[in-house]
């Protein structure tokens, strides 16, 4: 893969929010160039440009991570409408080149360059240098990836983990299940463990303790559960024990020697209310495998620019996290 001609913008475009920021050279930090709203306007290329015709050096180049599956130079968000054809864009925002990535490969690549101020540990475990790490966390959706590292070279391996099924383990759990599997056509990942996914709870723990269904936002169960309201917190403890058991699940589905990291907009705003010896004792307790269990450590990334930081170092060295593949590069 050529180097990206500078300046790159780099996008991170969830299915709420789409953050973009400006790279001017290898190296360099992202700079923030604006925050809007997902599907604010009809196609992205429309959304992308409303920015850029303000900006007095336009970018070259363009890395944009998109929270869905990606089918070489194609897109499509999961939780939005907007799709994403590279050249197609390209064209449309006069780019020399660029690059679709998965927003959690983006995430994953940043591991790459975050330090210990940008993260905060739960479980210290025992990791391995150079073992995979894996990168999970809840927002409008939930994604996960993986960076393994090999021979010097870290490839990124992004997943549809989000949609993967799931049902209850403890008895708490199976007391709420009804209310929270009640009309969806399949429990996944993503259904509970989501922004949705925290609503759910909610009303599943007011149900089961015979309170009115609040309508509230994921937004306001994590105010509630800050302010100490009973079913807010008690709706926030048990996303934090599901959580916990999923990332431990997908740690040994990865073998993810070298740490797991939540990501997300979600978890950072909840980490207040992390109890972490609770979190521990489910992330680790995977019989018959406890050895295995208890090297895994688990952290919450802090750093708000993370994605942006990943598609950086992406963009910086490409063929580092084994992107160098022509059908996902695309050329103005």
């Amino acid at each position: 893969m050529p180097p990206f001609a500078w300046p790159v913008l780099v996008a991170d475009i969830g299915g709420t929010n789409c953050r973009l920021s400006l790279v001017e050279q290898a190296g360099a930090q992202p700079v923030p160039l604006a925050r809007i709203a997902t599907g604010s306007q009809a196609t992205p290329e429309a959304a992308l440009e409303s920015v850029l015709t303000t900006l007095a050096q336009r970018p070259r180049s363009a890395i944009l991570a998109v929270a869905g599956p990606l089918e070489g130079r194609v897109a499509r968000l999961t939780n939005a409408s907007w799709t994403f054809d590279g050249p197609v864009l390209g064209r449309a925002l006069g780019l020399e080149q660029g690059l679709l990535v998965n927003d959690f490969e983006a995430q994953a690549a940043s591991l790459a360059v975050l330090g210990d101020g940008d993260v905060t540990t739960l479980v210290a475990g025992d990791p391995e240098a150079g073992g995979t790490r894996l990168v999970l966390g809840p927002g409008t959706g939930f994604g996960a990836a993986a960076i393994v590292t090999r021979a010097g070279r870290s490839v990124l391996v992004p997943t549809e983990a989000g949609h993967i099924g799931i049902g209850p383990e403890d008895p708490t759990e199976e007391k709420i299940w009804p209310a929270l599997a009640a009309g969806l056509p399949r429990v996944t990942v993503e259904a509970l463990l989501s922004g949705d996914g925290l609503v759910r709870f909610h009303r599943a723990v007011a149900a089961s303790s015979g309170l009115r269904e609040p309508d509230v936002s994921a937004a306001d169960v994590t105010t509630l559960a800050l302010d100490g309201e009973p079913a807010a917190l008690m709706a926030v403890i048990c996303f934090w024990r599901l959580l916990a058991r999923v990332a431990g699940d997908l740690a040994l589905a990865f073998k993810a020697t070298g740490g797991v990291y939540l990501s997300g907009g979600i978890v950072p705003r909840l980490l207040p209310l992390a109890e972490r010896g609770a979190i521990a004792t489910v992330f680790s307790a995977k019989p018959p495998m406890e050895d295995l269990a208890a090297r895994f450590s688990l952290h919450v990334i802090t750093a708000r620019d993370g994605a942006e930081r990943g598609m950086a170092t992406i963009a910086a060295a490409p063929a580092r996290f084994g992107l160098d593949d022509p059908a996902r590069l695309w050329f103005g």
